[in-house]
């Protein structure tokens, strides 16, 4: 007998008779169990690992600032309690994390382009770590004002860093664009377009000169015209803190911003992106400038931008940052005036309080035994 005749003598699996009929069948029931379990644990793995277009918000650290300011040409000081700044953890989820993050109130859900808009996550994360450098400059330049130092700064344009959506700018201004100018009058500062836009009320039109940043070329004349620059207009909506007041509907930093500082300040914030650490940090650098505590010797955390003109402003992730100090058991909470209702709501017995500016903080402090007890008076400005 060839090979071939011997193979096909051999018996296969059909069945040739009613027994062996009953045991084919008995076997697909438990082939269809282990497949549904390789599937099943293949989906689990899946869910585990895979990540979807959504990010989990959650409350992340709460430090103290003084640790990571260093001051040369100035004294500087070690005082009780602490000025500390607080995160929020920022992560792509994986299907099972987004199903459980829906579920805890402590965590917030945010689409991908609800949290970085059009802007790959590379550019998102060049933005944000270039907000917090000019976070750390307006913090230094309020905080050595505040000493009485006298400080130049200088600027080419306030750059979009980011546009709410629905909001009047969206679709007529984008992430990138510089403006310089509005209705004709010259913008060098982030500070001074917010100052434009809020001078006016909801319903004015607005001409911006703009240019996009990627084509202005940073070698461009400081008289000459970018290129590509023209002129669009947007229509202002109300702000919902302040109806009465004009709502464009973007955030800003400024392009080539320039201090001329008399003391050096240094802030070592590491990979932590955004700007608002801005009202800890210009506590923080006052607290190492005075060899008294500006906390009165408590525990505070902070959490706010800081503009130029002292105003503090709204950040994100305010739930979060409360439930972070929480955790970390600080005796008072200092958060922007416009989100105490939200901060307050998830207080638990948590001491908050609401500034609107600079000053607002340290007349607060004041109260605690820090803040303007604590500091020289305060200089007069023309």
């Amino acid at each position: 007998m060839t090979d071939t005749e011997r193979r096909t003598a051999e018996p296969d699996d059909t069945p040739s008779g009613p027994g062996d009929a009953a045991v084919s069948h008995r076997r697909w029931p438990a082939r269809l169990a282990a497949a549904a379990i390789v599937v099943g644990v293949a989906a689990l793995v899946a869910s585990m690992v895979v990540r979807v277009p959504w990010y989990v918000l959650a409350p992340g650290s709460s430090r103290p600032t003084e640790p990571l300011i260093s001051i040369s040409g100035a004294p500087s000081f070690d005082n009780d309690g602490a000025v500390e700044f607080l995160t929020v953890s920022e992560r792509q989820a994986t299907p099972i994390e987004l199903f459980a993050a829906w579920l805890n109130p402590a965590l917030d859900v945010r689409s991908e382009e609800q949290l970085h808009g059009k802007q790959t996550p590379n550019e998102n994360r060049t933005i944000n770590l270039a907000m917090m450098a000019e976070s750390k400059d307006a913090a230094t330049y309020q905080a050595l004002r505040r000493m009485g130092y006298e400080i130049g700064v200088d600027g080419r344009g306030a750059v979009v860093a980011s546009v709410v959506q629905g909001a009047p700018a969206d679709g007529v201004l984008s992430v990138g664009d510089v403006v310089t100018a509005i209705d004709g009058t010259p913008i060098a500062l982030s500070s001074q377009l917010v100052q434009a836009v809020g001078a006016h009320r909801p319903g004015d039109v607005l001409s911006f000169t703009i240019h996009h940043v990627d084509d202005s070329g940073d070698s461009a004349p400081a008289d000459a015209a970018p290129p590509g620059e023209r002129v669009v207009s947007v229509t202002l909506g109300a702000r919902t803190d302040d109806p009465t007041k004009g709502f464009l509907g973007v955030s800003t930093f400024t392009l080539g911003l320039t201090f001329h500082f008399p003391v050096e300040v240094t802030i070592e914030s590491g990979a932590v992106g955004g700007p608002s650490a801005g009202l800890a940090f210009t506590l923080g650098i006052l607290d190492r400038l005075t060899p008294a505590s500006i906390t009165g010797g408590l525990a505070v955390a902070t959490t706010g931008t800081i503009s130029l003109d002292g105003t503090v402003g709204p950040i994100g992730g305010i739930e979060q940052k409360v439930r972070a100090a929480q955790r970390q058991g600080v005796q008072l909470m200092l958060v922007p005036a416009s989100q105490l209702d939200d901060a307050l709501a998830v207080a638990d017995g948590l001491d908050i309080e609401g500034v609107t500016t600079l000053d607002d903080a340290l007349a607060l402090l004041a109260r605690r035994g820090g803040g303007d007890l604590v500091l020289p008076p305060a200089p007069s400005r023309s």
